[in-house]
Formats: C-alpha cells, sequence, structure tokens
C-alpha cells in the first residue's frame, strides 16, 4: 500500500521510544493518528508535541493496556466507524536483563503478555476488520535483533521476540495465502536510543550485582551510539511504501548469517560480545 494522507495509523506503545517516533512521522505525512499506550502524562505530551505543528489530521491518544485483549477489540471497532485502520504498529514491548532462572513468575508474565499476547491481541482485533473491508492496510510488528540473536541475561526478552518472529512470519504467510491486500513488515532494530534499560516499576525484583552493571553498561551504550528513534521510523514508513517485508535498521547482518552457518554445521553454541554483534554490512 502506499501511505496517504487522512488514513489512519495505530500505533501501540506510542508514549516514548520508537512508538513515540512512528506516530510523529505518520503525523508528518498526513495520516490520522491514534497513539496508545499505559501513561497517560507521556501520551498527553505527545499529543501536545504533535498538534504543535498545525496540521488538520486528527490525533488522538488511549490509554490503553495491549494486555487487554478487550481493549483492543473496542478500539478496532470504534475505528471503523471512522473508516478503519489501515496501518496498525504492534509496538509496545518490555524488557528485563536478568538471567533466566532469576525471573518471578510475575515478571515471565509480564514479558510474554506484553511482548507476545499484546501483538496477538492487536492481530486478532485489526486484521479480521481489514480483510472484510478488502481495502490495501499495512501491519507492522516490532521485533528486534534479540529475536534472531540471543546473549546472556536477556534470554526472556529474547524469547518474546523470538516469538514475535515467528507470529509475524506465520501472519504473511496466512495473508498471503488468502490474497489479502495487506502487506507486512517485521521491524528488527539494534541499539536505539530509547529507555526500554531503565528500570521498570513493574518490574521491582532485586537486581544481583552482575545484572545491574550489564543494564547499565547497555543502558549507558544505547544512549551514546543507539540510533535516533525518528530514523527508525523513517525506514518503517518506507518500507510501507515499499511492501518490505525486513526492516533492519543495523548492520548485524553478518552476525545472522554466522550464527545460521554454526547450526548448519550443528556446531555448540557460544557467546562472544565481538563476534555477534559486528557492525559490518
Amino acid at each position: 500500500m502506499q501511505l496517504e494522507p487522512g488514513q489512519i495509523a495505530v500505533v501501540t506503545g506510542a508514549a516514548s521510544g520508537i512508538g513515540r517516533a512512528l506516530a510523529l512521522a505518520f503525523r508528518a505525512a498526513g495520516l490520522q493518528v491514534v497513539a496508545t499506550d499505559m501513561n497517560a502524562s507521556a501520551l498527553q505530551a505527545l499529543q501536545t508535541a504533535a498538534l504543535a505543528d498545525g496540521r488538520e489530521a486528527q490525533f488522538d491518544t488511549v490509554v490503553l493496556d495491549v494486555r487487554d485483549a478487550a481493549a483492543l477489540e473496542a478500539l478496532a471497532a470504534q475505528l471503523e466507524t471512522r473508516g478503519g485502520a489501515a496501518v496498525l504498529c504492534n509496538n509496545a514491548g518490555v524488557m528485563v536483563p536478568r538471567t533466566l532462572w532469576e525471573h518471578s513468575d510475575a515478571e515471565w508474565r509480564w514479558l510474554m503478555d506484553v511482548n507476545v499476547n499484546g501483538v496477538m491481541n492487536g492481530l486478532r482485533a485489526f486484521i479480521p476488520r481489514m480483510l472484510a473491508r478488502g481495502t490495501p492496510a499495512h501491519v507492522v510488528n516490532t521485533c528486534s535483533m534479540g529475536g534472531f540473536l540471543t546473549s546472556p541475561i536477556l534470554g526472556g526478552y529474547s524469547a518474546t521476540k523470538f516469538a514475535v518472529r515467528a507470529l509475524t512470519e506465520s501472519l504473511l504467510y496466512d495473508l498471503q495465502a488468502r490474497s489479502a491486500n495487506i502487506g507486512v513488515s517485521m521491524l528488527a532494530p539494534g541499539a536505539v536510543n530509547t529507555g526500554i534499560f531503565e528500570r521498570r516499576a513493574e518490574a521491582p525484583e532485586t537486581e544481583d550485582a552482575m545484572t545491574a552493571g550489564a543494564r547499565e553498561m547497555m543502558r549507558q551504550g544505547v544512549a551514546k551510539t543507539g540510533s535516533p528513534p525518528a530514523e527508525i521510523a523513517n525506514l518503517v514508513l518506507a518500507a510501507i511504501n515499499a511492501d518490505r517485508y525486513f526492516v533492519f535498521p543495523h548492520p548485524y547482518l553478518s552476525a545472522i548469517t554466522d550464527n545460521a552457518a554454526a547450526i548448519a554445521s550443528l556446531q555448540n553454541p557460544t557467546f562472544d560480545w565481538a563476534a555477534t554483534w559486528k557492525t559490518d554490512p
């Protein structure tokens, strides 16, 4: 599909980071934006910033938890009265750096519910309506390089992103089998300058020294060298217009091919920061 002024774009996890940048990029392209998040004050700040440009396109914010399937269903139904969402960005996601055995049951369920079930809830709410309309539409699921490459203390996060990767690819095949007029893109960024490594109130478990140190190292790393979210958003809009599935903003493809070669040769997995996160194209 081609993005056109007046179309409706829904972005989850829009109060900060990539989601916020996506909402503003769709706004700049003249689309009507529906930005959702759990953070009401950050959403209000986003709306204020968006409306300051003086554009006429509608910009709505909705306080919504993607774990709430009924809330997403109600939003999708309400938007049908305005013509329906042409673009859905299942972007909401959370991260808790921790060794696997240290995740509490509540923390593990929180990761899975937001990162995986949140995507499924969005698909179940919006895809049937897109299919029924038959007009061009597009779905973007935010995955991660963590959905292709694993690492210490991010096993829980990677497990959810591997699931998002599988859901997104299967979604593409399901839609192709129906000759649906719905495009699919999978966004898989590496380091982006967002607050994803900040401590979250929803994950209050005590960190040991190793975990705290690793999280702080990664937080400082993305703050210093991570890509600006606006750059990622622009790549997403270009991918929608080009009907491009893979959106790899960072040059880690050689690490993926190296990993695939190791699997093909039945090598035992090993982890090397420098080798895994090499930056050659």
